[in-house]
């Protein structure tokens, strides 16, 4: 009669802890993709910040980018909140770097040395492919 109380209550105990390691793993997989999203939203805003100083001509119509007022870059620093929020603290301060440097390119009108935001930005990657796992 033991026999079977106790090969019931492990039978329960092993199908307890089966659940609690599948919903961990589900947690950390949910983890994942939004470190993930994080960081794809704020590349694809980064790089979009990039290009427009890059291609910033005298000759176009509008205000050059030295001239953008700090509220035209929300959707940066917001992308950028989001990293701080599910990013690890190396690839936020990563990503912060990179946007100082973008800005500091921004002063120039998208005509200064690209080196330093190339480098800040390549540690930025690094970070993330660090933290994300990928090679």
């Amino acid at each position: 009669m033991w026999q079977v109380i106790l090969g019931a209550l492990s039978a329960l105990g092993g199908a307890a802890l089966t659940q609690y390691w599948q919903g961990r793993r589900e947690v950390s997989g949910r983890f994942y993709d939004q470190r993930r999203d994080a960081h794809m939203e704020y590349l694809k805003i980064f790089d979009g910040y990039w290009s427009s100083a890059v291609r910033y001509s005298s000759y176009q119509e509008g205000p050059p980018p030295s001239d953008l007022d700090p509220d035209d870059f929300d959707g940066l620093f917001n992308a950028l909140l989001v990293v701080q929020i599910f990013a690890s603290t190396a690839s936020h301060r990563a990503a912060q770097n990179a946007k100082d440097q973008l800005l500091a390119f921004y002063r120039t009108n998208g005509k200064g040395d690209q080196s330093k935001l190339q480098a800040t930005f390549d540690a930025y990657i690094g970070a993330v492919r660090k933290e994300l796992g990928v090679r």
